[in-house]
């Protein structure tokens, strides 16, 4: 029900993250709400989101690349593809990129990986990394914004209200000091563990992890 939706998808790792942003990426299309999409993705992950998003959806995005960079038409890759797909640290380390974003706007920006967009407050002064900086700067240029990570608190509450503040910042800053009570966030963040993931049919969609510990006694030769 959101409109705009700004969100925070923090379901555990193989609960389906990529296939939810690919069906919502799809709905979006089919309601003429969405053209242009960017998604901002770990090096490592590029390609995975680009074969997934076209094998299962027929979704065809571009890999931003130094080549695309080089070649594009208006000397901005950003205006001319609709459907990219970008590196984070290629983007928040590159001060003539991020030039060249900040003039293109976008229907949905999605975030994987997102808890690597990270601030800390330190006393009274917020220190934040070049990758938050990134984010801070593609939010206002973007209606809709979706952050994908499996790990959204990292133990610190002022920390995950800075990170909060991405999606809404009129919400969450100016209320980072430690020791208030952590707002109630539901209507903008899902959390999903594995234990509560069901098939269709009603049963585990994840089988039950039993531990045990087994002790046995070392031979003369092991010892």
């Amino acid at each position: 029900p959101l409109q705009p939706l700004h969100f925070l998808l923090a379901d555990d790792p193989g609960a389906g993250k990529t296939i939810m942003s690919g069906l919502y990426i799809r709905e979006l299309m089919l309601r003429g709400d969405l053209e242009r999409c960017l998604i901002v993705a770990p090096g490592s992950l590029v390609e995975q989101w680009q074969e997934e998003l076209d094998l299962k959806f027929n979704l065809h995005f571009d890999v931003l690349s130094r080549d695309m960079v080089e070649s594009a038409r208006t000397g901005n890759p950003f205006q001319e593809r609709n459907l990219l797909i970008a590196r984070l640290d290629q983007l928040s380390r590159s001060p003539e990129l991020q030039a060249k974003l900040a003039v293109s706007d976008w229907d949905l920006v999605i975030f994987d990986e997102a808890h690597k967009l990270s601030a800390h407050l330190y006393g009274e002064e917020v220190k934040r990394t070049l990758r938050f900086e990134l984010a801070e700067q593609v939010r206002d240029h973007t209606r809709n914004l979706l952050l994908l990570t499996a790990t959204p608190h990292n133990g610190s509450n002022d920390d995950f209200l800075l990170f909060l503040s991405i999606l809404d910042p009129d919400r969450f800053t100016g209320r980072l000091r430690g020791g208030k009570k952590l707002p109630d966030v539901n209507d903008l963040m899902r959390r999903y563990v594995k234990e509560s993931l069901l098939t269709f049919d009603g049963k585990r969609l994840f089988r039950e992890r039993k531990a045990t510990t087994v002790n046995y006694d070392l031979s003369p030769e092991e010892e």
